[in-house]
């Protein structure tokens, strides 16, 4: 299982050093999700989040041999024709260390930006993959050759991950329904296709945590994805889906847990990455 770097909302300039911390200490790639913050506001009503394409592009400049993802892009929210472009160009300026991530987003991070949500969300995410997939591998006239990997949440969108994508971006699993969702990919995959597969993993203090969990609760989909898994409040929610970051002890356990759980790569997200953020990665990695 590979280690990864989740960061969101850095300047450009602190993107290309959590790529060289990244090579320096083992980690294999950094996602970051798009847009940061999804179109939300400060207390003075200005918009908050940074572009993430900007910030691959520095930290590109800045390395050898990192992989970078988006992570994901919300698909309603970019058009058909702009997106492939940006993922070619970084393709191109990485020599092949970027992979594109995509999902169908939430309905109310779409009605931030007065964008539809689609109504049937299979069906089109299945078309936009497919359509990425073709720009990818011989629609674009530079930098093609891109991995498309899709976020799933329920069992029907990892189906259609292992069905269609190049691999799967998980989100707030426990350790048994990372195993679930893993021999779901690997039985719905094409024949002779093995769809990398990774998740997010919180390694933050507690009161970060926290807030991460409250916010994810408060939309629909997450709600019931983890009802599914029997993690009805806050607190289940960070005991039984993060790394515990006060006790490194037993956030290398659950990491191994995780490891035999049959993923490809652990996504470590530490969104501020300041010097406590950089030191418990360290100190986990060990």
């Amino acid at each position: 299982m590979d280690l990864a770097i989740c960061v969101r909302n850095l300047p450009a300039n602190e993107m290309a050093d959590v790529g060289r911390f990244a090579e320096d200490n083992g980690f294999a790639e950094v996602f970051v999700p798009d847009g940061a913050h999804g179109g939300a506001m400060d207390g003075e009503g200005r918009l908050l989040g940074r572009d993430a394409f900007t910030g691959f592009a520095a930290m590109f400049t800045a390395t050898s041999t990192v992989r970078g993802t988006l992570g994901v892009a919300a698909a309603p929210m970019h058009h058909r024709l702009v997106l492939p472009i940006m993922a070619s160009t970084l393709y191109e300026m990485s020599a092949g260390r970027f992979s594109l991530g995509l999902g169908v987003s939430h309905p109310e991070q779409t009605a931030r930006f007065d964008v539809t949500f689609p109504d049937q969300q299979i069906e089109y995410m299945r078309e936009r993959i497919r359509d990425l997939k073709a720009r990818s591998a011989d629609g674009m006239a530079y930098g093609g050759g891109w991995d498309t990997l899709v976020a799933a949440l329920g069992p029907r969108m990892v189906q259609l991950g292992a069905e269609e994508a190049d691999g799967l971006i998980l989100n707030w699993l426990t350790p048994e329904y990372a195993a679930v969702s893993v021999r779901r990919v690997r039985e719905s995959a094409s024949d002779g296709s093995s769809p990398r597969v990774a998740l997010y993993l919180r390694f933050m203090k507690a009161d970060a945590a926290r807030h991460d969990a409250e916010s994810a609760d408060a939309m629909a989909n997450y709600r019931r994805h983890f009802v599914v898994q029997g993690v009805t409040t806050h607190e289940d929610i960070v005991a039984r889906t993060t790394l515990p970051r006060h006790d490194l002890g037993a956030a290398r356990g659950r990491l191994e847990e995780y490891r035999a759980a049959g993923l490809d790569t652990a996504c470590i997200s530490t969104p501020r990455f300041d010097s406590d953020d950089r030191r418990a990665l360290q100190q986990l990695t060990r």
